[in-house]
């Protein structure tokens, strides 16, 4: 039975037979949980039902997960490869209950499905339950078939399942099977002992609690069943194979790697490295097709990872050119009818496989090297340790990851500290940190004098521009002081957005208010002298004003900001995310995921598609609403972002949603316009617009006027006819200089006799030695060849200074390169004597230095130069 029906009969057995919902699978880039890196389970999209905070739209539900595991506890990274059945990608088949059924049905449907459906043999078949679940005990014992012996009990560890600390939770019921070859060995000591033979193939988990936080357990109102069975091992059962790479979900990928290859993959353990990148090029192009690109941070540093490791495992099938985007149409043929999007996509991850293994082959040799290097030196030390300082540097410069020096290491017998190399890249990020930070101190080295107590810092800058104000607490330091008042129309610098600068007036004094930073809780104003005496001194109101001008001006560029980033995502894919921005009142810049340089018809389609949405002046609505609720409706959240139970959502018709605590424009049409100043790429993996609103946009446009207005004006013809004219006037340009050339050269070669005057001597061959102006070395070859012409038997030097520095061009007739004199072992010894060097071909060569000072001596002495050598 291949994969595919497998598959189909699951889903077709709950939804046809059990009256389940198919609901498609959620991408394993979580949309809508930020807090997560990938995702990892098939309950993942449904946890709000879970948690109680929206009602399920179906009571029963049947699906497949595509899931990732490479982080945290579920991290199945270390044993890819080594064995047969862990995998980072990996598909969850999965049916739910939503307040339905429960256990018994849970329970005999599973057990019908295995024994009856796929036709599994009930004697290598176990059940465990947890240790208090007698319930779930209870109903395992009515199960025909299944041995009173095969029914087990565990604890928490491998049978008790919760969201979290707190929250829902539940015992489960796990299904293992024996696939060892003689029935009679089994010994039901060895189910979750880790025992290859026995693999967990089905987990029923029974939502009936919420955890408190002090350990007490409270039974739900409405109990669930959440059950994940594990694809990939239920094939390798269904088709007798004692690994799941011998499955149909893996074999035609390690088929293709042995073409590619030349090495046969081995079953055993010299078949890791097929292993390992069979595995790896399945998640690589799941994740990329859903949206991820390698990077530096977070999940973008994961598949970076993964890709390096699998190009490291490539490098022992003796594989150096790029050859993992090769596999992708491997993965699609195995997995593209069930996931379309995989289909759809194999081009563009094919392009980014490729692009990332380029950059990271011309290191990766490189990395290797300075491995072994160090690796020899380790193993002849005592505690056989790699350096801390090697391993970083491995890490920094070449771009390897720790685990990938960690398995090197290993095949070597060596070990390295890795908390002291934590400590080291924990030193570099703090360094990175505080380079791009304005040097406000923070609330620990602050101290703070407090006037007032009472409530502090509440932002009203949404409402108004200017309030009256209390000043609660200052501090100040060595030119600076800090300010924080009861309220403040202030925005304080956050998601990219600088701080609100304005004034703070009390009586007749006024003072300019610098900047805005979040220290903790507390709104920081931050004049631009100590304004603390006179604020002490007065009984009056303070008032704060925020700039409008530049308020204004910030808004429209973050309005435009959000507006670009779902114009980026529609145009160019759903794998474009937030990586960082800068939000001003004079441009702003935004950096995210894409792979590629943007062509310049692609940056004119963005532009114009943002302002179109601008003269559409549509509506910027904000609201608060619960963050499950916004997440559940699609807002875009920043992965790494911490959220609160409410999050404000800033709306724009239908063209964008995110969670955004900025302050923004009331309309788009606000914004003014729309100028992409520049793209460029920052990172590998992450481009950079930088681009232009407002006031700055029409600034810009008329400079633009201005300079076409010009334009036209020098050049004498209308502004739609300035392009042409230029190309005419190159191509014009491009004759002259052609004839010009040839001028030059007929000149430069006209009474050659005149170079051949006063020859000097080397090993009783005449050495005709000039030095000539010309403009470029290709005047020099002319020369050169037309020399060879011209002289019958000899050797002939010209020298010549270019761009400041000193050249040289050697010829030597026919003869007497039959003779064994050769034109580049001279140009070697004087290029030399230049500080330089040189090369070229007997008959011919050329040579460069760095002294032009050095010249004119070289050409004097030349014969005992020569001489010398």
């Amino acid at each position: 039975m291949d994969s595919k029906t497998i598959r189909r009969q699951f889903i077709s057995y709950f939804e046809e037979s059990r009256g389940h919902t198919y609901v498609p699978g959620s991408p394993v880039i979580p949309q809508q949980d930020p807090t997560l890196l990938f995702t990892n389970a098939g309950m993942n999209q449904f946890k709000p039902y879970f948690l109680g905070e929206i009602d399920p739209p179906f009571r029963r539900v049947v699906n497949t997960q595509k899931c990732i595991r490479v982080s945290g506890k579920h991290n199945d990274l270390e044993e890819v490869g080594r064995d047969h059945y862990h995998h980072t990608f990996f598909e969850m088949l999965g049916s739910w209950s939503f307040g339905d059924y429960y256990k018994k049905e849970a329970i005999m449907w599973a057990w019908e499905l295995f024994t009856q459906i796929w036709g599994m043999d009930p004697r290598r078949l176990y059940a465990t339950v947890y240790r208090d679940d007698d319930e779930a005990l209870e109903i395992w014992k009515t199960i025909p078939g299944l041995e009173a012996s095969h029914i087990l009990k565990f604890g928490e560890k491998d049978n008790f399942w919760s969201m979290g600390d707190t929250g829902p939770c539940g015992p489960c019921s796990e299904i293992h099977y024996y696939c060892g070859e003689d029935l009679a060995a089994q010994d039901p000591q060895k189910v979750n002992s880790g025992d290859p033979d026995y693999k967990e193939l089905w987990n029923l988990v029974f939502i009936q609690y919420n955890a408190l936080a002090n350990g007490t357990l409270l039974p739900l109102k409405n109990k669930h069943v959440d059950t994940g069975a594990g694809f990939e091992r239920i094939v390798s059962v269904l088709q007798n194979k004692n690994s799941n790479y011998e499955t149909d979900l893996f074999r035609p990928i390690i088929d293709q790697i042995e073409a590619i290859s030349n090495v046969a993959y081995d079953p055993g353990p010299d078949g890791m490295a097929h292993r390992v990148i069979a595995d790896h090029v399945r998640m690589l192009s799941v994740a990329i097709s859903d949206g991820a690109v390698p990077g530096n941070e977070g999940r973008s540093y994961v598949l970076r990872r993964i890709l390096r490791r699998a190009a490291r495992f490539g490098r022992e099938l003796k594989m150096k050119e790029p050859f993992l985007y090769r596999l992708v149409p491997a993965v699609m043929h195995i997995l593209g009818e069930v996931y379309p999007n995989l289909t759809a996509q194999r081009e563009h991850v094919q392009r980014v496989i490729r692009a990332e293994e380029e950059s990271f082959g011309n290191t990766l040799d490189k990395g290797l090297d300075l491995f072994d290097k160090v690796a020899r030196k380790a193993q002849k030390s005592s505690d056989k340790m790699l350096p801390a300082e090697e391993v970083f540097r491995l890490y920094d410069t070449f771009g390897f990851p720790l685990d990938l020096t960690r398995l090197l290491a290993e095949e070597k017998g060596l070990l390295f500290d890795e908390a002291a190399v934590e400590i080291l890249m924990e030193e570099q990020r703090e360094r990175a940190r505080a380079a791009g930070k304005f040097k406000v101190r923070d609330t620990e080295t602050l101290n703070w004098t407090v006037i007032r107590e009472g409530e502090s810092s509440r932002f009203v800058g949404y409402e108004t521009l200017e309030t009256p104000a209390q000043l609660m607490k200052y501090a100040l330091d060595e030119d600076r002081c800090y300010l924080v008042f009861d309220q403040t129309p202030f925005y304080a610098e956050a998601g990219g957005q600088i701080g609100d600068r304005g004034y703070l007036s009390a009586g007749e004094h006024m003072f300019r208010i610098d900047d805005t930073r979040k220290i903790g809780d507390d709104i920081v104003h931050i004049p631009e002298e100590s304004c603390l005496e006179s604020l002490l001194a007065t009984d009056e109101t303070i008032l704060l004003r925020v700039n409008e001008g530049l308020r204004m001006d910030t808004a429209r560029n973050h309005s435009a900001t959000h507006l670009l980033h779902a114009v980026l995502r529609s145009v160019l894919g759903e794998h474009v995310h937030q990586a960082g921005s800068y939000v001003g009142p004079d441009r702003l810049r935004f950096d995210f995921s894409h792979f590629e340089k943007i062509p310049r018809d692609t940056l004119k389609e963005i532009r114009h598609k943002i302002n179109k949405e601008i003269l559409a002046n549509i509506p910027v609505r904000e609201e608060e609403k619960k963050y499950s609720e916004a997440i559940h409706d699609g807002v875009q959240a920043l992965f790494g972002e911490k959220y609160g139970d409410v999050v404000r959502v800033i709306r724009m018709g239908e063209v964008s949603a995110e969670l955004c605590g900025g302050t923004h424009v009331s309309r788009t049409g606000d914004i003014g316009s729309f100028r992409i100043l520049a793209e460029s790429s920052v990172a590998a993996g992450i481009r950079r617009i930088e681009a232009l609103t407002g006031t700055a946009a029409l600034e810009l446009a008329e400079r633009d006027q201005d300079l076409l207005d010009a334009l036209s004006e020098e050049l004498k013809c209308p502004e739609n006819a300035i392009r042409q004219k230029i190309r005419d006037l190159q191509k014009e340009l491009q004759q002259l200089e052609k004839a010009n050339k040839a001028l030059s050269t007929a000149v430069l070669t006209s009474d050659m006799a005149e170079y051949l005057k006063d020859p000097k001597s080397y090993k009783g061959h005449p050495l005709y030695v000039n030095r000539v102006h010309v403009e470029s070395m290709d005047y020099l070859k002319e020369l050169g060849d037309t020399m060879r012409g011209t002289m019958k038997s000899g050797i002939a030097l010209f020298a010549a200074v270019l761009n400041d520095t000193p050249q040289l061009l050697c010829v030597v007739s026919d003869d007497l390169v039959k003779a064994g004199v050769s034109a580049a072992a001279l140009v070697r010894i004087l290029g030399k004597e230049l500080g330089g060097g040189g090369g070229g071909k007997a008959h011919m060569a050329t040579a460069g230095g760095r002294d032009a000072v050095k010249l004119d001596h070289l050409l004097e002495n030349i014969e005992s130069v020569l001489a010398a050598s």
